[in-house]
């Protein structure tokens, strides 16, 4: 009897790791991908999961592929780091720059984007070229592109920050005097706010794309890539509710916010 017994629970054990093993393989994704929070593309929607225009357009592209992803929001320099570490990891979106082109796996473009200097409504400053900011605080985001290339420029008074919400408090506080940030991200976060601002130098259009680790399997890309250069040359959109032509040219219509000429 005793033989009986643990030649079954044997049989029972054995059974329950083959099952954990099936379910834990199942479970696992194709890609993880990490993105911060850039509203309107990205961000942290009221259920706690992750939302936004490119959020549900990487999902969609996911779904009609068949490939499994996992997004988390992380800071930005958090989440690219895991990135740049693991296989199989994408960050959503990066812009797509030269300087970047050969450090990634891409897929887009997701959305087109940009950065620019932007102030407050009532500001007096005007600026024809980067270097006529220098004389300003600025605030910026951390790792952000932008933010390299003030630098590279030799922004003097850039004030560096991992959230770039905390860059429109610091503007309205009177701690800076311009916000260095996304061409579309900007408006749309002070128009949630409640806060008019003004674009004064847009310094670069520029692709949002999803960026893969440079050893991520390039079958999972290139399925992502062929099923996004279908969506948008048939006519589908880039976005939920949002056109082709949206898709191409950089603007937001914004509730009770004018719109500014670029210069």
């Amino acid at each position: 009897m005793r033989l009986i017994f643990y030649v079954l629970l044997s049989a029972v054990l054995y059974f329950q790791v083959q099952f954990s093993a099936f379910s834990i393989e199942q479970k696992q994704p194709d890609l993880v991908v990490y993105t911060e929070d850039y509203k309107p593309f990205y961000f942290r929607g009221d259920n706690g999961e992750p939302a936004g225009s490119v959020t549900e357009l990487v999902r969609t592209l996911a779904d009609r592929t068949g490939i499994r992803i996992e997004i988390h929001l992380r800071p930005f320099r958090r989440g690219l780091n895991a990135v740049n570490t693991n296989k199989n990891h994408c960050f959503m979106a990066l812009w797509r720059t030269a300087a970047r082109e050969p450090d990634f796996n891409w897929v887009g473009p997701l959305q087109i984007d940009g950065f620019a200097f932007f102030a407050l409504e009532e500001s007096e400053i005007s600026l024809s070229k980067m270097e006529d900011s220098f004389p300003y605080a600025t605030g910026a985001v951390g790792g952000w592109t932008s933010t390299l290339a003030a630098r590279k420029a030799g922004h003097p008074n850039l004030v560096l920050v991992d959230d770039d919400a905390l860059n429109l408090n610091m503007l309205k506080q009177g701690r800076t005097q311009l916000w260095l940030g996304g061409l579309l991200s900007a408006p749309y976060v002070a128009g949630e706010q409640g806060v008019s601002i003004k674009n004064v130098l847009t310094v670069e259009k520029v692709d949002l794309s999803l960026a893969c680790n440079p050893a991520t399997d390039t079958s999972l890309t290139d399925r992502l890539q062929v099923t996004l250069d279908s969506y948008t040359i048939k006519g589908g959109n880039a976005a939920p509710g949002q056109s082709e032509e949206q898709f191409r040219s950089p603007s937001l219509s914004i509730p009770g916010q004018r719109q500014h000429a670029e210069q």
